[in-house]
């Protein structure tokens, strides 16, 4: 499965979501979490894994979970194909 290698050269937390976590900001671009993508996405945690498998989302898997920019998931909602 193809990853997408994200070049982090400043890192901050921006602020914290409501679930208390804080959400990583790169640049201009959000990193979401898996759940946080789900909620974003208003899809089951399976039907977020299966589009991730599918190469649909295009995703980095870290330690357990996944991390997703929040503008690869703007794209998939809008259908655009991938770049």
């Amino acid at each position: 499965m193809r990853q997408l290698v994200w070049k982090m050269l400043l890192v901050t937390v921006e602020s914290e979501n409501e679930g208390g976590q804080a959400m990583l900001n790169v640049g201009e671009d959000t990193v979401l979490i898996t759940q946080e993508a789900c909620d974003y996405l208003r899809i089951s945690r399976p039907t977020y894994v299966k589009y991730l498998q599918l190469g649909k989302i295009k995703a980095t898997k870290a330690g357990k979970g996944w991390r997703v920019l929040k503008t690869e998931l703007d794209r998939f909602v809008k259908g655009e194909k991938e770049s």
